[in-house]
């Protein structure tokens, strides 16, 4: 064992000296270090000298990093103590905003303008300008600023022109030179004639300053007005805006961070146990490869031998990334070693390979559900007014109204699909003795839209459209009870179209369609399908043409809610060998104003305003013979009702 002894003591010796040696050129080292990094940031920042390529730029760059910053190991525990005490790694100024537009309850600049012009109107319409007293000082100081005539310069009228002698006064002038007596007089009237256009002259300059002051007094009172009101508006909504933003922020704050600090710790553990390879070699060039990592335990065996190849079990334990036990083999058998004076113990050559470089963290926004559905059910009582031309049927009443609307869209990068069912069913109660059925219909409406869209450009979509209208319940003819006036898919319009769909917000919706297939629908045999321009004897009709619709919704006011449906239906085809196309289109407007009096009771105003040249309307002229042809059918209601949303 008297060798064995030896060699643990030239390894102590060896291992004495070479931290002793570390420990005398430590600083010079650093200080080395350091003016080395100097020299190669002096080119890295250099304004003058620019990298060859970005790659081996970020990776010097990076290289200047991992030799300044803490030792990963360090850096991994600092992180770890400040993910466990502190909440919040990121903040935001809530001007540092962005899509402000798009969070909700936020009053956007569209809106801000708007108001500014409803206050400007509002006060132009309740403060006349000549409704403003003009106060007496506005004048002082400025009439003797004004070129007035004086009685001693009364010549100046007729000298600067400013009045023309009438013929009369000239011609009595001149007569007047051959009598003293008459002269006298004539420069009398003279003298009168000037003095009283003097004074007339006078009075029109001082009117007209007196109505250019009062002109700039009354607009720049109304305007300080509107100023002022505008200003507390502004500043109104800019506190508004910033309790609303500092809500949201503070919120998306704390997810954020959340998640921020989620995916840091589940980075701090895989760089915590990231190993750090460690390649042993012996005097034979055998080799082997020690892991060292933290929260597991590794151990290699290595032989150390002499030339003459007698070995030494070495038993390299791993503890941690940082930390190895050295445990020998006593079994082995020494015995030849003790022939030896001398021991050549082999140098360990180790390799570590360390990559400290923490990987780009990935922050993902909140998962927002490309669905979004909405729905409302509506009921009331309704006033109704409709003309003798609504092609539906239907007289002025009071009635029960009920509607139905659900929408389901999809929205998703760039796709976006949407659907739409409308329902509406009205019953009506006639008043008046000569009404043979009291009860009727007055509403019954069914529509299906879906529109399917694919971002082009900026707000623009390309879109494909079908919509289906049909109404539910038959309408008899009072005339004729087996003649019904409508029914099931009778009629039944379904339009498809293609083209372009502009959506610069939410509220608004503009779609183009340069192609257009529209088919009329008349299935039901006792509808006179001629009233809607189908043929005799058929049960559907075609018609090529260009479509445009409109729809715009928005909540203008805190309780008041506008929406309104606009089509427009230009055909290029022919009617009775009449090119369509220059004719007026068909259009179907309708608009809806609700009143919210609380969450479960609104008023509702409608207008709806149609007007179809295939439709054909009857009516009575003043001599009582019956006319054919397009009229415009209207039809309003007044409705006060439950609305359940969900």
């Amino acid at each position: 064992m008297n060798i064995f002894k030896r060699l643990l003591f030239i390894l102590f010796i060896f291992l004495g000296f070479t931290s002793n040696a570390r420990s005398i050129g430590k600083q010079q080292l650093s200080d080395t270090i350091k003016t080395q990094l100097e020299i190669i940031k002096s080119y890295l920042y250099s304004d003058e000298w620019k990298p060859h390529d970005a790659q081996s730029y970020h990776q010097m760059i990076e290289l200047v990093q991992f030799i300044e910053n803490s030792p990963v190991d360090s850096l991994i525990g600092n992180l770890k103590i400040q993910s466990d005490s502190i909440d919040s790694f990121l903040v935001r100024d809530i001007r540092d905003i962005k899509n402000k537009n798009e969070v909700p309850g936020y009053i956007d600049s569209v809106e801000i303008e708007r108001q500014l012009e409803i206050i400007e109107r509002k006060v132009i319409n309740d403060i006349k300008l000549e409704s403003v007293m003009v106060p007496e000082d506005a004048f002082l100081g400025g009439y003797s600023q004004l070129s007035l005539i004086p009685v001693s310069d009364i010549e100046r009228l007729i000298a600067d022109s400013i009045i023309t002698m009438p013929d009369s006064l000239v011609l009595l002038v001149a007569e007047s030179s051959y009598s003293q007596r008459k002269a006298k007089e004539t420069d009398s009237i003279v003298a009168a004639f000037l003095e009283e256009k003097r004074k007339t002259y006078n009075d029109s300059i001082i009117n007209a300053f007196r109505d250019s002051i009062s002109a700039q007094f009354r607009t720049s009172y109304r305007q300080n007005i509107i100023d002022s009101l505008q200003q507390n508006y502004i500043g109104s909504v800019t506190r508004h805006n910033n309790e609303v933003l500092t809500r949201h922020n503070k919120l998306q704050t704390e997810q954020t961070n959340e998640q921020f600090l989620s995916v840091m710790n589940s980075l701090l553990t895989y760089a915590n146990r990231i190993p750090y390879e460690l390649k042993i070699y012996n005097l034979h060039n055998d080799s082997t490869t020690l892991k060292l990592q933290n929260d597991r335990l590794w151990y290699e065996w290595i032989w150390l031998k002499n030339r003459q190849n007698d070995s030494i079990g070495i038993r390299i334990e791993n503890l941690d990334r940082n930390r190895i036990r050295i445990l020998v083999d006593e079994t082995v058998n020494l015995s030849r070693l003790t022939q030896r004076k001398q021991m050549d113990i082999g140098q360990i050559q180790s390799k570590v390979v360390i990559d400290q470089g923490l990987r780009d963290v990935e922050i993902q926004a909140p998962i927002v559900k490309p669905w979004s559905t909405k729905g409302k059910i509506y009921t009331g009582i309704t006033e109704t007014f409709i003309n003798d031309y609504w092609s539906k049927g239907g007289k002025s009443s009071m009635n029960s109204l009920s509607s139905m609307n659900y929408s389901a869209n999809y929205s998703k990068k760039k796709l976006k699909w949407e659907n739409s069912i409308d329902a509406k069913l009205g019953f009506i109660y006639y008043f008046g003795d000569d009404v043979e059925e009291p009860f009727n219909k007055n509403s019954d409406n069914f529509e299906i839209n879906t529109r399917f869209g694919f971002s082009a450009f900026k707000k623009w979509y390309y879109s494909g459209e079908a919509n289906f209208k049909t109404q539910l319940i038959r309408d008899v003819d009072n005339g004729d009870p087996e003649v019904y006036k409508s029914a099931l898919f009778s009629p039944a319009y379904l339009t498809f179209s293609g083209g372009f769909d502009f959506k610069p917000n939410k509220e608004l919706s503009i779609f183009l369609s340069p192609l257009s297939l529209k088919t009329t629908f008349v299935t039901n045999p006792r509808v006179d399908e001629t009233r809607f321009g189908i043929d005799e004897g058929k049960t559907r009709k075609s018609r090529m043409g260009i479509t445009g619709r409109l729809n715009y919704s928005k909540k203008v006011f805190e309780d008041v809610n506008i929406s309104t449906k606009n089509s427009v239906f230009l055909n290029l085809g022919s009617k009775d060998g009449e090119w369509q196309f220059f004719k007026v289109p068909d259009f179907d407007t309708e608009t809806s104003i609700d009143f919210e009096v609380n969450q479960f009771i609104t008023t509702q105003i409608n207008f709806h305003l149609v007007y179809d040249k295939e439709v054909e309307s009857k009516w009575e002229d003043d001599n009582g013979v019956e006319q054919k042809g397009t009229r415009l059918q209207i039809k309003q209601f007044l409705t006060i009702g439950a609305v359940y949303n969900f």
